[in-house]
């Protein structure tokens, strides 16, 4: 195989590898966001939940 060719494709492969290496750390990031949205939604079901027990304890006493 020619010089050329050989620095071309490990060029090649290099840039593969690079966006590679990017895809995973966007789809990290993707999956961290999702994450930090359940955990704020979870968040406001239990202060919900939290306000609807006490609506309901006052009801009963």
């Amino acid at each position: 195989m020619p010089l050329g060719t050989t620095n071309a494709s490990r060029s090649a492969n290099r840039r593969i590898d690079s966006l590679s290496r990017e895809r995973e750390s966007i789809i990290r990031i993707l999956a961290q966001a999702g994450l930090e949205r359940i955990e704020k939604d979870i968040g406001t079901l239990k202060e919900k939940l939290d306000s609807i027990e006490e609506l309901l304890s006052g009801c009963s006493n």
